[in-house]
């Protein structure tokens, strides 16, 4: 790896640690208490997704779908449906 590629892994891994600290706007908008982050979501997705016992549903896709599916979130917040 080159030491650019290098420097670019580092910078993205940086922006994903970002999900770590977000909280999810829907759980802080209803008032729960310790809201979940969005990596703690990504996270739980992902199990689910390795739970699924279903020989139609291609599971390993449905895991990598659920560890990136909020990525954008990093860099633009937690938009609900609500948010206009």
């Amino acid at each position: 790896m080159s030491q650019s590629s290098a420097s670019s892994v580092i910078e993205f891994l940086s922006i994903v640690e970002r999900l770590k600290r977000t909280k999810r706007t829907g759980w802080i908008n209803n008032g729960i208490s310790g809201p979940e982050s969005i990596a703690d979501h990504m996270y739980r997705m992902g199990i689910m997704a390795m739970l699924i016992d279903d020989a139609s549903i291609d599971r390993s896709k449905c895991v990598k779908m659920s560890i990136v599916h909020d990525l954008a979130e990093a860099l633009i917040g937690d938009i609900t449906p609500y948010d206009g």
